[in-house]
């Protein structure tokens, strides 16, 4: 094949799935693909239908059965006669004939209705299709690959999917591991869809830093998570070397906001206070396991040297960070004339952040 795999990385995971697809691939035996949302079920799909030579015969088809209405799903699959129902003012070829000599990927089947299930374990036994309306078997020779995040064997316990269907469908059954388990290819991804949205002359960068916040969050979206975000920053900051750790906090996934909060806090082991401590004190979600000299750890100070230092003999280490937040705070607020944007400004945090710990706090507007 002169094509271009689909599938972008370099792991050993993906180096084995590779291998796989390129075994499997040319049978024309059923496949079920299974992986969380955003791993790429359908791109592994795509892969397939190139590796299985039946792209010089026919099309790859792809139905998202958890999109489609249930009362059109079987038309769009099966297809359908003039006046087979009302709207249908010309007949309809459906899916599975437009897939023919091709691939047809039933995404999400976990979700396709339990009377279409029947109508599709006939696809696949015998090779034919029924139109709606029609009483005549149209033969048809169609790969089907099946996707599903969904556990098939929890759906056939509760009678939500057929257990013959579901031998049919998961003749080679492949599962896609999620971004988490192979963080290696995180930086691979990203560099590619930084390209791929915006011209070459234009394609952000990231700072050393900011390739180490993306290594360590653990991408609950997977990659589709991965470039919605890398989207966003090309969008916004086409041609430019972007700081994660300089951007709004509502650009960012709020668990990557926490671990940009720890790293302020590590960064700041044994530093005085200046404005980017304040900002980590901000930031942080601090946990009550620093002990005695947790704070010092944290602040850079010691609780002699605190402003709130008769008010830090006692209490939790969580306790005593809100006492000196709320007390930094007051303190912007009174030098800023009750001036939230020119107090944040001050602290060195984002006007959104000092509202939202305002809030968090009570501390009055005015």
């Amino acid at each position: 094949m002169t094509t271009q795999p689909s599938l972008i990385g370099s792991s050993a995971v993906t180096r084995e799935l590779l291998d796989h697809l390129e075994r499997v691939a040319p049978t024309d035996a059923p496949v079920l693909v299974r992986g969380a949302t955003g791993v790429g079920k359908e791109l592994v799909a795509r892969e397939i239908h190139r590796l299985s030579g039946r792209a010089a015969s026919g099309d790859f088809i792809a139905v998202n059965c958890s999109a489609i209405p249930n009362e059109l799903l079987e038309s769009e699959l099966f297809g359908h006669e003039k006046g087979a129902f009302s709207g249908a003012v010309s007949s309809y070829q459906g899916r599975m004939r437009l897939a023919d000599g091709g691939s047809l990927l039933l995404d999400e089947i976990g979700d396709m209705p339990a009377d279409l299930q029947a109508k599709l374990l006939r696809v696949v036994q015998e090779g034919v299709v029924t139109p709606v309306g029609s009483g005549k078997e149209i033969p048809v020779d169609v790969r089907i690959i099946s996707a599903t995040h969904k556990p098939l064997e929890s759906l056939i316990e509760s009678g939500q999917f057929r257990e013959d269907l579901f031998f049919r469908l998961n003749v080679i059954p492949i599962t896609v591991a999620p971004l988490r388990e192979r963080p290696e290819e995180i930086v691979e991804l990203f560099d590619h869809f930084r390209v791929v949205y915006t011209p070459s002359d234009e394609a952000i960068k990231l700072s050393a830093r900011s390739v180490s916040l993306l290594q360590a969050y653990h991408w609950p979206g997977n990659v589709r998570e991965l470039e919605n975000f890398c989207r966003r920053l090309s969008a916004l900051y086409p041609g430019e070397t972007v700081n994660l750790y300089e951007l709004p906090t509502d650009f960012l996934p709020p668990q990557m906001v926490n671990l940009m909060g720890a790293d302020l806090r590590e960064a700041n082991d044994g530093n005085v206070l200046d404005e980017s401590n304040v900002h980590a004190v901000l930031l942080a979600d601090v946990s009550d396991d620093g002990g005695d000299d947790g704070l010092a750890r944290v602040l850079g100070i010691t609780a002699a040297e605190s402003p709130a230092s008769e008010q830090l003999a006692e209490g939790s280490l969580k306790d005593r960070v809100t006492d000196f937040e709320r007390q930094l705070i007051e303190k912007a607020l009174a030098d800023a004339n009750s001036n939230i944007s020119e107090a944040a400004r001050l602290l060195g945090v984002k006007r959104t952040t000092l509202i939202e710990k305002m809030g968090r706090l009570n501390i009055a507007k005015s």
